[in-house]
């Protein structure tokens, strides 16, 4: 079962001026400076470091009480993880610092304006980055506009899967959030009835309801936190459009979250394998007699070492320029090798599902015959990444030192490397970290 999408494409240039959105390490860092400094602040104005000894409160215990202790705990909280937070900290650090601004205005504390103060330069900032996030968006939609190329696609019922998986995925985060902080804020102001009239003595210097009223009104933020998020993500989705497969520029600040290469190297496409002088599929029909339920039909077939069509002795019988030409075939690599890669930006692309800007990256696909798919439904969403870095370098396999034939420059048929060619094995691609480089000697 397939869903008919619109191909977009947007070129190198258009896809670069995109607006580039701050990493979300550095926003994160941002909000939480904002509530450390803006508790700094009010513990100064207090001048916290003369009452450390002093009772929590004065006279029998409030309302207001347990939730000035508890804005006190949740705001030294934030001071010490909030920089773990991501982006999630430019939410959290105005609510957490207006939480405290409250109890400590409504006391009279010389903290309150300072509260108050750091609670709307982190509003602010939360506004910025949320101008920004908008800005994304609108770009993103003018291109997807812009980029439409009238050719659709079939897109298959993994990444439809996938899709609906993070989605939901974040709604349940959202949901967890919300319980969570429903039942602290209960069991706080069931604990509060014994609490309340008593004095610091009376109490053991201690309260219960307002350590539950921290715990509370730190999941209360993080569901407003995630609520927000995942509000965004849906507005953008809106906005862009669901139903689009985009083409973009590989290696240019998005990358698969599967750091597997999940490529084609050594499969005979089916149409192929069962073409007339090709033994491909009967070789492995011999090979897996139950052949039925391991043949995939969208990826192809293992190319077999002895056909006269895509066979090893068929690879090294063609010419430099016959084999530089045909380098786009899967079949004359070998399956641990990468497929080449174009030289040209523009030709080289990653393909995602429903990409609607960094607040929702979209599904890696991978075209197979006929349609494009996500590798399997559990897959991740795309990942924003440094440009160029698309697998780690510990997912690509070294090539065989021993044995080579001869090497193919394929660079002047628009690839990045060389193919190194076997006397007994397929081929393999290699792309030099220098594109001047020439190739490595040969052992022969």
């Amino acid at each position: 079962m397939t869903l008919s999408c619109d191909i977009v494409r947007p070129e190198t240039r258009a896809w670069a001026a995109l607006p580039k959105r701050v990493s979300s390490r550095r926003l994160g860092i941002l909000g939480w400076l904002t509530g450390l400094l803006g508790t700094a602040g009010a513990f100064i104005a207090d001048r916290g470091w003369e009452s450390f000894d002093d009772p929590s409160w004065y006279g029998t215990f409030r309302l207001i009480d347990m939730v000035g202790i508890a804005s006190i705990l949740l705001a030294t909280g934030f001071c010490v993880l909030g920089w773990m937070l991501g982006r999630h900290a430019v939410v959290a650090a105005p609510l957490v610092l207006g939480f405290a601004a409250v109890p400590h205005s409504l006391d009279g504390y010389a903290s309150g304006p300072v509260w108050w103060l750091g609670s709307a330069v982190g509003a602010v900032l939360a506004l910025a980055a949320a101008s920004r996030s908008w800005r994304e968006v609108r770009a993103v939609r003018a291109l997807a506009r812009s980029s439409t190329t009238g050719r659709t696609a079939a897109v298959g019922a993994n990444a439809v899967k996938a899709s609906k998986r993070a989605l939901r995925r974040g709604h349940i985060k959202a949901l967890v959030f919300v319980a969570t902080a429903t039942a602290g804020w209960t069991v706080a102001f069931a604990a509060l009835p014994a609490e309340l009239g008593r004095t610091y003595e009376e109490m053991a210097k201690e309260s219960s309801s307002s350590a539950f009223a921290a715990v509370a009104a730190a999941l209360s933020i993080m569901a407003i936190a995630t609520v927000v998020s995942q509000g965004g993500r849906l507005f953008a989705m809106s906005r862009v459009g669901k139903r689009l497969v985009w083409e973009v520029p590989a290696g240019a600040g998005l990358a698969p979250s599967w750091p597997f290469v999940d490529d084609a190297s050594g499969l005979v496409p089916l149409k192929d394998a069962t073409s007339g002088g090709c033994i491909c599929l009967l070789e492995f029909r011999r090979s897996f007699p139950d052949a039925d339920d391991r043949l995939m039909p969208e990826e192809g077939v293992h190319a077999s070492d002895y056909c006269p069509l895509h066979g090893i002795d068929r690879i090294n019988d063609l010419s430099a320029a016959e084999f530089a030409a045909m380098a786009a075939e899967s079949w004359l690599w070998d399956e641990r090798s990468e497929l080449p890669e174009q030289s040209r930006p523009n030709e080289n692309r990653l393909l995602l599902y429903g990409f609607a800007g960094c607040i929702y990256t979209g599904v890696p696909l991978t075209a197979r015959a006929g349609y494009v798919d996500a590798s399997f439904p559990d897959i991740g969403l795309a990942r924003v990444a440094e440009p160029g870095a698309v697998v780690p370098c510990w997912d690509q396999a070294e090539r065989p030192a021993a044995g080579v034939l001869d090497t193919v420059d394929l660079r002047p048929a628009g690839y990045t490397g060389f193919a190194f060619r076997y006397r007994h094995g397929r081929a393999w691609f290699e792309a030099p970290e220098d594109d001047a480089v020439r190739p490595p000697a040969l052992l022969l």
